[in-house]
């Protein structure tokens, strides 16, 4: 038994610098030993700095709610987790594994929720009001199912008694193994137990004002993580993520790790759920790819880096899926029409084109991202063709269609041609129709009140598969989204 628990040796038995293990014991501890650590101490790691402003960027939040909702909640499963791996040979299996794995979850489910417009089946502007109970929701979930692995281990303190990680981090030096737990009522109940105690009793009563959101993190909770539907497979396609791109050695002054591209199926139906996942996905380390009712349709899920954050404390702007469905305040300025608003969608008429018209759509999608990579397109400016709003950007139409017609020589009269084609293509999101319509304010003041405004049509594009891997420009904070298009 003792040749199990020496398995697990400390680095050190004292203080270390950033690049190692952070300890808040400056004494030495016995050969085998591990010092509790401070959840503060934890997140002062540069990885999990990153995570964590993923976290934000990602989250719904101002920040009052966002440090009392989220941060502590976080604070409460590191001080439970300590330095112990995530799995013992598989993903995150190193010490403080299981933080990391916590921490890069989470950001991953708050981001994937993004894409979604929660709950399925009710009006837009109802689901713009519920999206930052549901992204709380998703938040909350993937917290508890990192709470798994502590089911498999079994601490002991350097007194000899046991401790239950449940409330507080331990107050002895600790040692410890993996014993996997194989009653799966057990193994239900004690997660449940552990769950309940890291969402904030005022959390739960502000979820009250949403009772089908409650109610579907109250069944994730208690371990009925199937019947909760979408939540379970946001959730379970964050975790494959996260197993996907883990190290298996420290990566303590790396940038988080890019997420496997992934495609989100569309549904099958509106009411359709997504499949169930293993009961602890944590300790599986190839997890199985999930379907999920997503609102984009075909469209790449691609890592938006922390430089794409939010612009201020309170302003949610840059939230696509909390602005979509509204028609906001304003007036449309007199005498200032856009001279791409005369946009039209790609005429039905015209769906069977020659081959020469998809080659036309593909060399319009490479020009389109070799001038974002370049930085030959001008963005987010009054009279720019492309502006970031909430990690899409938005395509200004037709100009584009007429800028790519006129720089490669073709006639000016192909535009319904092109417009087919890259509608084809698959690129753009896609809810109630093709096309958006966008609202280009003057200045702040006017886009929160009754303001003048620029109207105009395009397609939302996914910005970080336009800039392929290069930095984003950050969201043009006069940019709105009010409506799509049929």
């Amino acid at each position: 038994m003792l040749k199990i628990f020496l398995r697990y040796l400390p680095v050190s038995s004292t203080r270390h610098d950033n690049d190692g293990e952070p300890a808040s014991f400056v004494h030495p501890v016995p050969d085998g030993y591990h010092s509790p650590v401070l959840a503060c101490e934890q997140l002062t790691l540069p990885h999990r700095a990153k995570w964590l402003q993923m976290l934000w960027d990602y989250s719904s939040l101002p920040k009052d709610m966002y440090q009392q909702y989220y941060l502590r909640p976080l604070e409460h499963c590191i001080t439970l987790m300590q330095q112990f791996p995530a799995t013992e040979n598989g993903h995150h299996a190193r010490l403080g594994g299981m933080v990391d794995y916590l921490l890069e979850t989470t950001a991953y489910a708050a981001r994937l929720s993004k894409n979604y417009l929660l709950p399925v089946g009710v009006p837009s502007e109802e689901q713009a009001t519920q999206s930052t109970a549901w992204n709380a929701v998703i938040v909350y979930a993937a917290m508890a199912q990192s709470l798994d692995g502590l089911n498999q281990i079994e601490i002991e303190l350097e007194s000899g008694r046991r401790w239950l990680p449940l409330n507080t981090k331990p107050e002895e030096p600790y040692r410890f193994r993996f014993k996997p737990v194989t009653d799966a009522m057990q193994l239900q109940s004690q997660t449940a137990m552990r769950a309940w105690k890291i969402v904030p009793d005022e959390a739960l009563l502000w979820l009250s004002n949403w009772p089908e959101a409650l109610k579907t993190l109250s069944l994730y909770l208690t371990g009925f993580r199937n019947e909760s539907g979408i939540i379970n497979g946001i959730v379970s396609e964050a975790i494959r993520i996260s197993i996907g791109s883990a190290l298996p050695a420290s990566h303590s002054d790396s940038q988080p790790a890019a997420p496997t591209k992934t495609v989100l199926l569309p549904a099958a139906s509106p009411s359709g759920t997504a499949p169930g996942s293993n009961p602890s996905p944590c300790l599986t380390e190839n997890a199985a790819p999930v379907k999920l009712v997503s609102a984009l349709d075909n469209a790449d899920t691609v890592s938006k880096t922390s430089e794409e954050c939010v612009h201020g404390e309170g302003d949610f702007t840059g939230d696509l899926l909390a602005v979509m469905g509204f028609s906001g305040h304003g007036h449309e300025v007199p005498g200032m029409v856009d001279k791409d608003e005369v946009t039209v969608p790609a005429e039905p008429g015209k769906d069977a084109v020659s081959a020469d018209s998809t080659d036309i759509g593909d060399q319009f999608w490479q020009w389109l991202t070799e001038g974002c990579c370049s930085g030959r397109f001008t963005v987010n400016t009054s009279d720019a063709r492309i502006h970031i709003i909430g990690g899409f950007a938005f395509i200004r139409t037709p100009g584009i269609f007429h800028q790519f017609l006129q720089e490669n020589n073709y006639p000016a009269d192909n535009r319904a041609i092109l417009q087919n084609a890259f509608e084809r293509l698959g690129k753009h999101r896609q809810d109630n129709g093709a096309m958006y319509t966008c609202r280009l304010y003057q200045d702040k003041e006017n886009k929160a009140g009754a303001g003048r405004y620029l109207k105009m049509s395009g397609y939302l594009v996914i910005a970080s598969s336009l800039y392929k891997g290069r930095d984003v420009p950050g969201d043009n904070p006069l940019a709105t989204i009010i409506s799509s298009k049929k």
